[in-house]
């Protein structure tokens, strides 16, 4: 008992997992508050109209993808090298190159949005889930222009709690105006219509926030002097790096959000309700794993250069340690889903606790994930993790429309445990042996 409780204040007073609690705060209660305010929307709008928002969202998920957070993730361990070294110049370029794919990758994707009310139609039957989505988009795209840089600037230079704060005011803004919107009578525009504002407002608080880092840090550029930057550096540098890295971290991303699109296809929008729900309570449970995948984003970079035999023996002992978190985690979400859904979502989304159920398995294998995306990153082996994520969505996306067209919910509730398992165990042993041959 005396040498589990010094174990216990030791881990309590260690750097990483005190960056860990302060990070996981943010986020954690960010995600807290969002679902608090989702259970909102959903009650406000019911089954048919949430149905309908959830599908919007999927929407402009797959098509902001390339904003999504595999830029930023990409150039931290980049950006990270190039601060404890001091490199002014370095952070210059790296910062400009990261402003500058940022805007291509907004215009490529406002592009792509104008397609979206053709494409609704032709899957739902209902152009107007794809007129919201482009909404989202937009929101997508202030909601990340300028937070990409802070986001980055502030792992790397230690102001976790300042990031911390950040996130949860990102993901939490956005869904306070959805709601207010809601309660004021808009319905599901007034919802996307919050997002967008929210975006706005994260775009001016980042611009801010910015502008008050480079006063401290002065191997920082100011953001006039990045957008000059921004305009001649040459994409070539960083962007195989980079490329790979958040198409590696997207893939998560379309794992995450094309079952529902997928689902909406053979079901009603009403039924979309409940295995959206019964899916987003599962990984809002699993979220509080999320901090420590961000945080071994810095560390597995540089585990890599101190010590390759500790890299190994990190990365078994953090993967086993999150897969056993994650199955508690699921176990507990199980437990007390039918008296959170009863008491938070009401009589009409009752029939999603039954697939809460059936999401178990995948609940609990989640957590040997956690270090994956890190893991590839750091040994430079991300073109290895987008050939198995490929493979899998190869034959899953056919395996998931045959059984959520012949079993209906329940063959999305087995497309998101095998499409996940799948990737996660592969990829697991791949890494495990790769190390182990580099000690």
């Amino acid at each position: 008992m005396k040498e589990l409780k010094n174990k216990i204040l030791w881990l309590k007073r260690h750097w990483f997992i005190r960056n860990v609690a302060a990070l996981q705060a943010g986020s954690f209660s960010g995600t807290i508050i969002q679902s608090v305010i989702g259970i909102f929307i959903a009650r406000l709008l019911q089954p048919e109209l949430f149905g309908i928002y959830s599908l919007a969202i999927g929407m402009a998920g797959m098509t902001s993808l390339i904003l999504g957070m595999g830029i930023q993730e990409a150039v931290s361990s980049l950006l990270g090298r190039a601060y404890v070294r001091r490199d002014r110049i370095e952070v210059e370029k790296i910062l400009g190159f990261m402003l500058k794919i940022t805007f291509l990758a907004a215009l490529a994707v406002i592009l792509v949005s104008a397609f979206l009310p053709g494409i609704a139609d032709r899957l739902y039957g209902n152009s107007l889930i794809g007129v919201y989505a482009a909404v989202v988009v937009v929101a997508s795209i202030f909601s990340s222009f300028l937070f990409v840089l802070v986001y980055s600037s502030f792992q790397v230079t230690g102001r976790v709690k300042l990031l911390g704060l950040l996130i949860l005011s990102d993901q939490s803004l956005r869904y306070v105006l959805s709601l207010i919107f809601i309660l004021v009578g808009f319905g599901v525009p007034g919802a996307v219509s919050g997002q967008l504002a929210g975006a706005i407002i994260i775009f001016i608080v980042s611009a801010f926030l910015f502008n008050n880092l480079i006063k401290k840090e002065l191997i920082f550029p100011g953001l006039f002097r990045l957008i000059a930057v921004a305009r001649e550096i040459n994409l070539k540098n960083y962007f195989g790096f980079t490329f790979w890295v958040a198409l590696d971290r997207n893939m998560g991303n379309v794992f995450m959000a094309l079952p529902v699109i997928l689902t909406g296809i053979y079901v009603s929008a009403s039924d979309v309700s409940f295995f959206k729900l019964a899916f987003g309570y599962m990984n809002i449970i699993l979220s509080l794993l999320g901090p420590i995948s961000v945080l071994l984003n810095v560390e597995f970079p540089k585990m890599q250069i101190e010590n390759k035999g500790y890299l190994y023996k990190s990365f078994k002992r953090i993967s086993l340690y999150s897969l056993a978190l994650s199955t508690m985690l699921s176990i507990g979400a199980v437990i007390v889903s039918s008296l959170v859904f009863k008491i938070l979502y009401g009589e009409s989304y009752l029939p999603s606790i039954k697939y809460v159920f059936g999401l178990i398995l995948y609940g609990s294998l989640f957590g040997i994930g956690v270090g994956l995306g890190p893991m590839w990153r750091s040994i430079d082996k991300v073109k290895v993790s987008i050939i198995i994520n490929s493979l899998i969505l190869a034959g899953g996306i056919p395996l998931g429309l045959w059984l959520i067209k012949n079993y209906g919910l329940w063959g999305s509730v087995i497309t998101v445990t095998i499409w996940f398992s799948a990737s996660h165990l592969v990829s697991f042993v791949y890494l495990v042996r790769n190390l182990k041959t580099k000690i």
